[in-house]
């Protein structure tokens, strides 16, 4: 459920963004509100990515290596 809000988030807001790029008259509010969309479903989508590990390869694992 929550992954569908994020990507509904995005193709609506590259939808209204989109649109008002073609459409003649374009409106000022249009626009922010599909750039708050795709905003809001990037940072959703961002903020499940997580943290890096914490592995360093030049790290010495274990005594036998040290030798």
């Amino acid at each position: 459920m929550k992954k569908r809000l994020q990507y509904t988030c995005i193709l609506l807001g590259s939808g209204v963004l989109i649109y008002n790029e073609i459409s003649p008259n374009s409106d000022v509010m249009l626009s922010i509100i599909g750039l708050t969309l795709l905003v809001t479903g990037l940072y959703l989508i961002s903020r499940g990515i997580g943290d890096r590990p914490d592995y360093d390869p030049y790290a010495v694992q274990s005594e036998e290596e040290e030798e």
